[in-house]
């Protein structure tokens, strides 16, 4: 055993010399696996929503985010990167995978900052087998985009402490505001870096309002402000779906098996049950034991760390709480690489501090369930755990056969926005008896030429109904129509009718 802790001990000696190429390396795997993780996932509503606004016109981009519950940045971003790299699933999907990445790379120079080479080399398998992240890293959304933003934010807060030049404030004030254009709940990260500073100013006694980090909250309240009108409309406008949950127990266990395993709580078994306590119990034992051998110095930034984490979970707990929950699993997806991070340097911290044994079965149990849920991602995808349902739309253009004398009915404003982006080129309508208001998801839709508000308004040769089980479809084609075939396709259903001569 000690021969093989030193001959561990001369191996990250070795990788020292290469620091800059294994980060590049890690970067670009990153990179590859999400990009592999993708293949076959089909676009669904929310990314579907995503894509249909990105291709709007600037002031309509605007007009349409103002009413709904997300900021605009991202939408801006995709709209530009698909307009010079094209609007193909690979390109799109790119963007996402592109700044998870960036994250991975920046969290490896974060770390090797706060710490040292080797434990951000021992951190770097940590941060690229890391299921949840990888999962949301290909996902046409802006959490990708506000991970990014947050860990950059992270470095730059570090290194203003550390070097104490006004212009990192500046760079940092800058990316706390861009956080808040990209997703509010980027806010868990800033009240979490508020709080951190907070202590340490008051463990320092030197709380003043000249205090460099507070004038740099102030320069990002102030960037942010011309869009506070439009966030207080959006938060007494409330477009967000009612698919929020209470934060319980159980709750916390599902989001450690998505995290370490892409596993729902339902779905846990009793060997993953126990793996999950054991990685649990052995990392707080780690974290303690680290915590009081270590330097002040390192403490400090080790706390900043965990706090990024910690604090927002917290906050997720306390919010389930209120008469309208909002919490989701995928709003961790923009923190949980600090997740990721603890996990390799507390092995590293364990390793290095005398725990071998222990930091060993910890890192090897910590691998073991990433990668484990490495293998859950590429096998579930872009399982939709809300509504329980694989989306197939690719399988289900398949048997469409779009032509002038056919149309493709979506049976609701949903189904619509969720099938759009692959029947480009289709006549595509959606039925709605209604006129679609402008809020929310939905107000792409509204005063739309693709609604269909009576079924006595379609002629066609053929007509395609998209719908779902468990359901009957919204939309029932007139008499002069004659059901010829119903196909299902997980949940999702498509009915084939003709015209009657």
């Amino acid at each position: 055993m000690i021969k093989g802790i030193s001959t561990l001990s001369t191996f990250l000696r070795l990788l020292e010399k290469y620091w800059w190429l294994l980060l590049i390396v890690c970067v670009g795997i990153t990179y590859v696996l999400i990009m592999l993780l993708a293949r076959g996932q089909n676009v669904w509503f929310d990314e579907g929503y995503s894509i249909i606004l990105a291709k709007q016109p600037f002031t309509r981009l605007l007009a349409l985010t103002g009413v709904d519950a997300h900021p605009p940045l991202y939408y801006l971003l995709l709209r530009l990167w698909g307009s010079t790299f094209n609007w193909s699933e690979f390109a799109l999907r790119s963007l996402s995978a592109v700044a998870a990445s960036g994250t991975v790379g920046v969290m490896i120079l974060l770390v090797r900052r706060l710490f040292m080479k080797k434990v951000a080399l021992l951190t770097m398998p940590f941060l690229v087998l890391s299921p949840f992240f990888l999962r949301y890293g290909y996902e046409i959304r802006m959490y990708a985009l506000v991970g990014l933003i947050g860990v950059v934010a992270t470095l730059f807060l570090v290194t203003a402490l550390q070097t104490k030049k006004k212009k990192w404030w500046i760079l940092y004030s800058i990316f706390v505001a861009l956080g808040m254009y990209t997703l509010y709940m980027s806010v868990v990260i800033w009240l979490a870096h508020f709080v951190w500073l907070l202590v340490r100013s008051i463990k320092q006694k030197d709380i003043t309002l000249k205090q460099p980090w507070i004038k740099a909250y102030i320069g990002a309240v102030i960037l942010f402000l011309p869009y506070v009108p439009t966030f207080l409309y959006q938060m007494t406008h409330s477009a967000l779906p009612g698919i929020g949950s209470v934060l319980t127990i159980d709750g916390l266990g599902g989001v450690l098996s998505l995290m370490m395993g892409y596993i729902p709580s339902w779905q846990i078994g009793g060997i993953l049950s126990i793996a999950l306590l054991l990685f649990v119990g052995l990392g707080i034992y780690l974290t303690i034991y680290s915590l009081k051998k270590m330097p002040q110095t390192n403490k400090q930034w080790f706390w900043l760390l965990l706090i990024c984490f910690l604090l927002p979970l917290a906050f997720y707990i306390v919010t389930s709480l209120l008469p309208k929950p909002f919490f989701i699993p995928r709003y961790m997806a923009h923190i949980v690489i600090f997740f990721y991070g603890l996990i390799g340097i507390i092995s590293a911290l364990g390793w290095r501090y005398g725990k071998r044994i222990t930091a060993i079965i910890f890192g090897g149990l910590a691998i073991i369930l990433l990668t484990f849920g490495v293998v859950q991602v590429l096998r579930t995808g872009n399982f939709n755990f809300e509504r329980l349902q694989m989306p197939e739309t690719t399988s289900i253009r398949s048997v469409i056969t779009c032509d002038s004398s056919s149309v493709v009915m979506a049976d609701d404003p949903y189904t619509y926005i969720d099938s759009a982006y692959y029947f480009d080129g289709c006549n595509l309508r959606f039925y709605s008896p209604e006129n679609i208001n402008f809020s929310g998801g939905y107000a792409p839709l509204h005063d739309s030429g693709l609604r269909v508000s009576s079924a006595e308004s379609v002629h066609a040769s053929t007509l395609y109904v998209l719908h779902w089980v468990g359901s009957e479809s919204l939309f029932q084609p007139s008499s002069h129509y004659s059901l010829k075939t119903s196909q299902t396709f997980n949940k999702q259903v498509v009915d084939y009718y003709v015209l009657q001569p």
